[in-house]
């Protein structure tokens, strides 16, 4: 409880205190838990699969504990997790089982249209089928602020995209930051699109590979930078993608490449946008429009050129 004092009157009142909810396997577990949960509160999921899709309209955190634990979706749905509120934490989870056929392209991971928001150390795999059958999107975050995607993996032939970011207009100052991911057999790892303004987002640390399946859209391609500006590309490794490595689309503009390897791709850099500079980088191969020097110089040597071979420009 908590005492305040008002115009000489000693007034009592209420403090709430975040709580700890554990969750084990049963059926609709986790909607359960979510249902008698405050905003604040923990979830801690059990190790266990978890058959069921799951919306997070409260301010949450839902940690696996003693193991991964699963949440599959049974390919009976479009999202496994659908994110309503900002402020919410998906922590040391897998998540699998999102399907086409049920409306806007599917996702393991939607988050849309919230304020922030962290997914951390989360493994997503598309489970249910190839191209129309099975998620387009491992982790789709659209027209948030600066939600955060970290230390998780993406892969198992999304048709799109392992990790999506697009409609980001608005950050607030903050970053929106995709890091330290790994994303691979996929049509691309990762794609940021349709994306400026005040909008700060940070690409760094990522290792993409090997995404070549067929897909929709564009090119397969390591990292895609469609039609966005100003994005922050640093310390990633991107290395044996189907057709381009870093594929940055014409009115992509003033973008940063900073301390990237980027080799053993068909094309590694397709550079089609103007004002884009780079420094500390290994590039083998390119198209486009060249890098202008981004105006600083780093005094050790870059992580990304050891045992490359490929000159730092």
């Amino acid at each position: 409880m908590a005492l305040v004092v008002a115009a000489g009157v000693l007034v009592v009142a209420p403090v709430a205190f975040a709580a700890t909810i554990e969750v084990r396997p049963g059926p609709n577990a986790i909607h359960k838990a979510l249902r008698s949960a405050h905003s604040g509160d923990t979830l801690r999921i059990h190790d266990g699969t978890y058959r069921e899709s799951v919306a997070i309209n409260k301010r949450v955190t839902l940690r696996g504990v003693g193991g991964r634990p699963t949440i599959d979706a049974r390919c009976n749905s479009r999202t496994t997790f659908v994110v309503n509120r900002g402020g919410f934490t998906l922590d040391h989870l897998m998540v699998v089982g999102a399907a086409d056929g049920f409306g806007y392209p599917p996702s393991e991971i939607d988050i849309e249209n919230i304020g922030r928001g962290t997914v951390n150390d989360v493994i997503v795999h598309n489970t249910c089928g190839p191209l129309g059958e099975g998620a387009q999107y491992g982790i789709n975050v659209f027209g948030t602020g600066p939600v955060v995607v970290s230390n998780s993996r993406a892969t198992g032939a999304f048709t799109d995209a392992g990790i999506y970011v697009g409609g980001i207009s608005d950050t607030g100052g903050e970053p929106l930051r995709v890091v330290n991911n790994a994303t691979f057999l996929n049509h691309q790892g990762i794609i940021i699109e349709n994306s400026f303004g005040n909008s700060i987002i940070q690409v760094a640390n990522n290792n993409t590979h090997h995404n070549n399946i067929a897909g929709v859209g564009e090119p397969a391609s390591g990292i895609f930078i469609n039609n966005s500006d100003g994005v922050r590309i640093r310390s990633n490794t991107v290395q044996n993608n189907g057709e381009f490595g870093v594929n940055i689309s014409a009115g992509s503009d003033d973008n940063r490449l900073v301390q990237n390897t980027i080799t053993d791709n068909p094309v590694d850099l397709n550079n089609q946008g103007s004002g884009t500079c780079g420094s500390g980088n290994a590039i083998g191969s390119r198209s486009g429009n060249p890098l202008t020097p981004c105006g600083w110089r780093h005094s050790a040597t870059p992580r990304a050129l050891a045992g490359t071979g490929v000159p730092a420009e």
